[in-house]
């Protein structure tokens, strides 16, 4: 509690923070409407679509790519996952060879540009390129996403 019972920014500031460790389930990406389905090389899915996903990364932007295993019990931690109830694909994987870089894309994040988690990784001109190559992949991704719309629907 403050002192003189007035908040400052940073007692509200705490508050907040010790209201989210608090809580269960407040940030959760899963709702009762959106559980993630997997996408894998099953034919109920299309010939090979997570396979012709994969091996489009690795070509286009980096060879090295490493994806997830299938995960059946946990579908959200397979490389290609749909959430019908937003409508949303989420494809995603590392790259070990730029100190484990892992990235995701979103078909439906309005930034249209993937996101990068990393620790330690140096900038240099072939870092710098295959980031280019990342995000000129996630522009293809979503237009090729985008345009089989009626895929996704069946899903």
């Amino acid at each position: 509690m403050p002192r003189d019972n007035k908040w400052t920014q940073y007692d509200v500031s705490k508050s907040i923070l010790e209201t989210i460790r608090n809580s269960k389930n407040v940030l959760k990406e899963e709702n009762g409407d959106d559980k993630p389905v997997a996408i894998t090389n099953d034919p109920k899915f299309g010939t090979n679509v997570l396979q012709s996903q994969i091996d489009s990364f690795r070509s286009a932007v980096h060879h090295g790519a490493k994806f997830a295993d299938e995960d059946s019990e946990n579908p959200e931690n397979n490389p290609l996952v749909y959430f019908p109830g937003s409508k949303n694909l989420v494809f995603s994987g590392t790259i070990p060879s730029m100190a484990n870089l892992k990235f995701q894309i979103s078909l439906n994040d309005a930034t249209e540009a993937p996101y990068i988690f990393v620790d330690g990784l140096a900038l240099t001109d072939t870092v710098c390129d295959t980031l280019r190559k990342l995000a000129g992949f996630t522009k293809n991704f979503r237009d090729e996403w985008n345009a089989a719309g009626d895929l996704l629907g069946k899903l």
